[in-house]
């Protein structure tokens, strides 16, 4: 591939956090304890200045002196919901921060998966079908219409988090008490821009890989990688399938979980059935379309093969009946079961996951859990 036809990481168009990434050259892990601090512990560090970060009833419990009076000060006020009771907000810090850590490392993997494949060796496209793929695929990826409506979709989930807030005067994150509720809704609204922007980019990149890999692949057997060629691909898919559990996770979590009453509204509702039915989706969509191309290959592989086959196993055939067969004519059988050993390679040769029993599974479990959310949500409008 051409150095002006190879596509840029997906890291390099996330906004701000791609070109901190790029400039700092900050790794991945790094990233995962700075949105925890930002989500979890700037909330708690608040919430003890406000005195709602642990309940009054604890507060006066015989402590040491030192750890008395900051006890006191943290649980000042009495609430039923201090900050390190709100167990469901330390479970989303640690689903959003390690889902984070891996959303930003697919990210920055794709350039290289989208190489490793768009080879006219490895799929039956030439480079000027590669160069317009790729253009097209870089203009979607730059649309700023998308992300001005992440970020307004992105706002006003934050700022109905922070009114709702308003409505229970016994969690730690109303007003009344300071800024912890503001901070929370802030982050909130990051978490929710910055992962729906994440999606998009992997979702434009797929289907940019899943319309070169529709058109044809060449298959190779005999690939260094022991995959067909696609093992990087394969493994980016795992990695994906990781993400889609964690984002699959923060929907179910909302739904079920609650918070601030925020299950009862259909728009969450919604939204959590776009989560589970869209995302899996990234990785469902090209591991459908490799395994369908690899055993189209391998079909016109073995129909060159099988002719060879038949043309040999006739004449084997046709030898035994004969009178004057003797043991050299053994030769033929052993050609027609080394025939039969290369067909059976090509047939065989595959790539976890692009596997029809896997990717059979991983459909049915998808539309599994799509199913039983909509039923679930429906049950809810009785």
């Amino acid at each position: 591939m051409n150095k002006e036809n190879q596509p840029r990481p997906l890291l390099d168009h996330l906004i701000v956090i791609g070109w901190i990434s790029r400039r700092f050259r900050v790794p991945h892990a790094l990233w995962s304890v700075i949105i925890f601090a930002l989500y979890y512990f700037v909330p708690l560090v608040l919430c003890g200045f406000e005195g709602v970060l642990i309940g009054a009833k604890a507060a006066q419990q015989n402590l040491p002196w030192g750890v008395k009076w900051l006890a006191r000060h943290a649980g000042s006020r009495a609430i039923d919901l201090p900050y390190l009771r709100d167990f469901t907000h330390l479970l989303m810090a640690l689903v959003v921060a390690i889902g984070g850590s891996i959303a930003l490392t697919a990210l920055d993997q794709f350039a290289g998966v989208y190489e490793s494949i768009a080879k006219p060796g490895l799929l039956e496209v030439d480079e000027k079908q590669v160069s317009t793929e790729l253009h097209r695929m870089e203009r979607q990826l730059g649309n700023r219409w998308v992300v001005l409506l992440f970020a307004v979709i992105a706002a006003l989930c934050g700022a109905a988090l922070y009114f709702d807030g308003k409505l229970d005067l016994q969690w730690w994150g109303n007003p009344m008490y300071g800024p912890a509720g503001l901070m929370l809704a802030f982050t909130i609204a990051l978490a929710i821009f910055y992962g729906m922007h994440a999606l998009y980019l992997l979702a434009v990149g797929q289907h940019s890989i899943s319309r070169l890999i529709s058109k044809g692949i060449r298959l190779r057997p005999f690939h260094p990688d022991g995959s067909n060629g696609f093992a990087a691909l394969g493994n980016f898919l795992l990695v994906l399938t990781v993400l889609s559990i964690l984002c699959a996770l923060s929907a179910w979590m909302t739904l079920w979980h609650g918070y601030l009453g925020v299950e009862d509204f259909p728009g969450i509702w919604l939204g959590a059935i776009g989560v589970v039915t869209f995302i899996p989706w990234i990785v469902i969509q090209p591991l459908i379309h490799v395994t369908r191309e690899i055993r189209r290959a391998q079909m016109a592989h073995l129909a060159s093969v099988e002719q060879l086959l038949n043309t040999v196993l006739a004449k084997t055939e046709a030898q035994l009946g004969q009178a004057d067969f003797r043991v050299s004519n053994i030769e033929e059988l052993k050609t027609l079961r080394d025939l039969h050993d290369v067909a059976s390679d090509i047939y065989e040769t595959n790539v976890f996951p692009f596997n029809r029993k896997v990717a059979s599974v991983l459909s049915i479990g998808y539309v599994l859990q799509v199913i039983t959310l909509v039923k679930e949500v429906a049950g809810k409008f009785k």
